[in-house]
């Protein structure tokens, strides 16, 4: 089983590539710039390896809604790997169910089957083939089920789209990796790690244990809003790039306004000692300014309570899934399979036992027609305005 150490000693703290570009715009020379502070694709690829580029796969949406990795940035990441001599093939989980059909519709909808086809890449399928993966040095965790494909490949590459997140704020490169976990064993986390504090210190272990080779971080258009399925796309003309993703994330905080110590993601890193969140990464390339009028997914006001009080006080300022847009939805089921406490029936529309629910998010995120949505109740929008005044 793989077991791959950075070719490149890096430097402390890591090093952050950084990009400004515009839709529309070269994208293989602003990929070649910000992959060339690592000494190019030929520094972090060796000829013949086989490398698994994890993209973003949440669900089926246009590539144009930030939703899923978009296939040009791919496209060049892919043309880069071939051309330094590896053979890249592409491959990510979606959230909830995922059935051969199911799937090889998302890839086509998405625009990524017709990219790989153009490429002479192939597609791997990582529902079918699963294996328990060693993690020994994790905090919660020290295995999890993922797909054989990526625990054999000699490397993983990530490739994926800024966005934010209603459960962990925001969705890097730590965030990322979640998807080499199957389709319905996601739920299965969600609800032994229901507690944010918790999911993010899963997530780490499961990021330090696969050790993606390099990642890619397509902020070109990014997520805002109420994400990482149900935001608003927003043109922030960012590329970013690292071997460390925890950096990269820091850097990605940084650039949509977010304090650092409120991705859950990094202040779990923090309080491991994996890096100083005053000084989390080295920039390379173009400054990283924060965007003042980013809209991020509204944080819950159960963050400001003391943990003896959160749990009395969920369902007054804690937001929650609700079927907002019954219109639209289609009864497929998704939501109900993939909650992990079978808070969720179909009478025929989905009902949500709140007392089950953990706030994971998840059923709003694989809903396909956007029928779900997190809501805040009234007593926290209050506070949070509070807050800000």
């Amino acid at each position: 089983m793989r077991r791959y150490t950075p070719p490149r000693p890096e430097t402390s703290p890591a090093t952050v590539a950084h990009v400004l570009t515009t839709p529309g715009a070269e994208l293989e020379g602003a990929l070649a710039r910000v992959v060339a502070p690592f000494g190019g694709w030929q520094g972090l690829v060796r000829p013949g390896e086989r490398i698994a580029v994890k993209v973003n796969l949440l669900r089926a949406a246009d590539p144009e809604h930030a939703v899923t990795t978009h296939p040009e940035t791919l496209r060049w990441v892919l043309r880069g790997l071939l051309a330094a001599g590896a053979q890249p093939f592409v491959a990510d989980s979606p959230g909830g169910p995922n059935p051969a059909a199911a799937v090889a519709r998302i890839w086509r909808l998405t625009g990524v089957d017709s990219l790989c086809r153009q490429e002479g890449v192939p597609l791997v399928d990582v529902e079918s083939d699963v294996i328990t993966f060693p993690c020994p040095h994790g905090v919660l965790f020290k295995s999890f089920p993922i797909g054989r494909a990526f625990a054999e490949a000699d490397g993983i590459v990530q490739v994926g789209v800024l966005k934010t997140h209603v459960l962990m704020r925001l969705t890097g490169a730590v965030k990322l990796t979640f998807g080499c976990v199957p389709g319905l064993e996601k739920a299965r986390f969600h609800i032994r790690a229901s507690r944010r504090e918790d999911f993010a210190d899963m997530l780490l272990d499961l990021h330090l244990g696969l050790r993606p080779r390099f990642n890619v971080l397509d902020g070109i258009v990014a997520m805002e809003g109420q994400g990482p399925g149900g935001g608003t796309p927003r043109e922030l003309g960012s590329l970013f790039a690292a071997v460390d993703g925890i950096a990269l994330d820091a850097a990605m905080a940084d650039r949509t306004g977010l304090p650092r110590e409120q991705l859950y993601t990094l202040a779990a890193a923090a309080r491991r000692g994996l890096l100083d969140l005053a000084h989390p990464y080295t920039l390379v390339g173009d400054p990283v300014e924060a965007v003042p009028d980013f809209v991020h997914a509204v944080k819950d006001a159960e963050t400001m309570l003391p943990a003896s009080l959160r749990r009395v006080s969920r369902r007054l300022v804690t937001a929650r899934p609700l079927l907002t847009r019954p219109r639209v939805c289609t009864s497929c089921g998704d939501c109900a399979a993939i909650c992990g406490t079978r808070a969720i029936r179909l009478r025929p529309l989905p009902h949500i036992d709140d007392d089950r629910c953990v706030r994971c998010y998840a059923c709003a995120e694989v809903c396909p027609s956007g029928a779900l949505d997190v809501v805040t109740p009234p007593l926290a929008r209050l506070l949070g305005r509070l807050r800000r005044s």
